[in-house]
């Protein structure tokens, strides 16, 4: 999901129009289009629930779980292309200005409105799924003495999933275009001669004061309440103390039992929550939520988000960079072979956006490749904060029943779930493979894991590139080939007819 919301709000802010192939549809026709698609797309979606659902009488009722969840998966993604291609190829975007005006968000707000609204119809249509699943475990948690709470509701279920899987994403990406907006009106609406950096150091100064707020809004966002007082609760804060991680409040996650999860949401100990959901502190064991407790806290103490963040902006960066003189040299290609001026420009958009879309892609695979590892490394802090005699005094070595508590955690994590231990996810690998991984860590020095070193590693390089990239372009800006008495290098510009 997280990828679907950043594809999605990616292309709707890209600069620019469409390419030549939807200059002549109106923006009636655009929005329609796009409008029928998905309507269509939901239709065929409903038919699909239908049928799989008759088929969970028959001989193999797990197979059409299975396919249920493909196919949900497969809607919501089918939905976001469809918003894609209308602002790519059709006007979309542009035809939604035309008949909103370009209001602050609001016009990016309804060009994103189909993709999230059927994102969301998608979870209503295949609900019925979740809650034939959630009756049967009902048996077996009350078999293995676990407590049973009342199912949530169709609307209730969705909400849930709205707000923990979009609203949290959407809610600071959604801030940063705003501030981006105010930002180029007032410098448009100024007189005044502004360098061309001023922008982008101004949208970029924003991002620090929502990177604070955001996590006071998403704990809002889950309807958090304070972790009762009790021996768990002494048992995390005392967990909190020793990984030097300051945290404001630890909060229990209200789900009805039906999602095991555990979060860290904030960069600083006044504005940082510890949130760990019902289901997991009903169905794990003590050594298990703490071992889940300690992997949280390992994104806080090695600064995970902040580096997330400097390693994405050097993968964009890197992948401009390498795609560059590629792109350069079929603009040249495209302009010297001639022909008509429309025709040319349509060529140079369609170059444009296969660049842009190459640099997306490259980021997206660099990025998933990263926070494997980061994944990996919290996993490791975990499996030490786990090894400890039997007086809870830390060993010099990664231990057996370390290890063992991540491990076991993650199983069970993955079997509560219903998540395959083989299934593969873009930011966190597998289940299986984070496994492996800990196995290796078993009698390794707790100061010198190769994990550590790696990560290490990543982030020297991320900030090396970032300096490197920002040199280079301020070497090239065309300030400074002035004051060198040169001119910059030569753009050549297609006016389109």
């Amino acid at each position: 999901m997280q990828v679907l919301l950043i594809i999605l709000v990616a292309v709707v802010l890209l600069p620019g129009g469409s390419s030549g192939i939807g200059e002549g549809v109106s923006a009636v026709a655009s929005i329609g289009m796009v409008v029928f698609g998905t309507v269509l797309l939901l239709l065929l979606a409903t038919v699909t629930a239908k049928v799989f659902q008759k088929r969970l009488e028959g001989r193999h009722p797990a197979a059409q779980f299975e396919r249920a969840a493909r196919c949900l998966r497969l809607v919501q993604w089918i939905a976001v292309g469809i918003v894609v291609a209308g602002v790519l190829l059709l006007g979309f975007r542009e035809a939604v200005q035309a008949m909103v005006g370009d209001v602050l968000i609001l016009d990016e707000v309804i060009t994103v409105a189909p993709a999230l609204l059927a994102i969301t119809a998608a979870w209503w249509i295949f609900h019925p799924f979740e809650h034939r699943a959630r009756e049967a475990t009902l048996l077996r948690r009350l078999d293995d003495g676990l407590p049973v709470h009342p199912a949530p509701s169709r609307a209730a279920w969705v909400s849930m999933q709205v707000r923990t899987q979009m609203l949290i994403i959407l809610l600071p990406l959604g801030l940063l275009a705003m501030t981006g907006d105010l930002v180029r009106r007032a410098i448009d609406g100024s007189d005044a001669d502004v360098p061309e950096w001023v922008p982008a150091l101004a949208s970029a100064a924003m991002v620090i004061p929502i990177a604070l707020a955001a996590p006071g809004f998403v704990v809002r966002l889950l309807g958090a309440k304070p972790f009762p007082e009790g021996e768990i609760r002494s048992t995390l804060l005392l967990m909190c103390e020793q990984a030097k991680v300051p945290v404001r409040e630890i909060l229990l996650w209200p789900t009805g039992g039906s999602m095991i999860n555990a979060g860290v949401t904030g960069f600083i100990g006044p504005l940082r929550w510890v949130l760990l959901t019902d289901g997991l502190i009903d169905t794990l064991r003590r050594e298990q939520v703490m071992a889940v407790m300690a992997h949280e806290l390992a994104h806080a103490r090695r600064h995970h988000m902040p580096w997330m963040a400097v390693t994405l902006i050097a993968l964009a960066m890197l992948c401009a960079e390498i795609a560059e003189p590629f792109m350069i040299a079929l603009r040249n290609a495209c302009i010297d072979a001639g022909g008509a001026a429309s025709t040319i420009n349509e060529q140079l958009w369609w170059i444009d956006i296969g660049a842009t879309a190459l640099v997306l892609l490259g980021t997206l695979v660099g990025f998933g490749w990263i926070s494997r590892r980061f994944e990996r490394q919290a996993d490791a802090f975990a499996a030490v904060r786990m090894s400890v005699d039997a007086d809870d005094r830390p060993l010099p070595q990664v231990s057996i029943a370390g290890v063992d508590a991540m491990r076991s955690a993650l199983v069970a994590v993955a079997g509560v779930n219903g998540v395959a231990l083989s299934r593969f996810t873009w930011r966190h690998g597998s289940i299986a493979s984070r496994r492996r991984h800990l196995l290796t860590l078993l009698d390794r020095p707790i100061d010198r894991l190769p994990i550590d070193r790696l990560v290490r590693v990543i982030e020297i390089v991320s900030v090396l590139v970032v300096v490197a990239s920002l040199l280079r372009w301020w070497l090239q800006s065309p300030a400074n080939f002035e004051e060198a008495g040169s001119d910059p290098p030569a753009l050549v510009m297609i006016e389109g007819q």
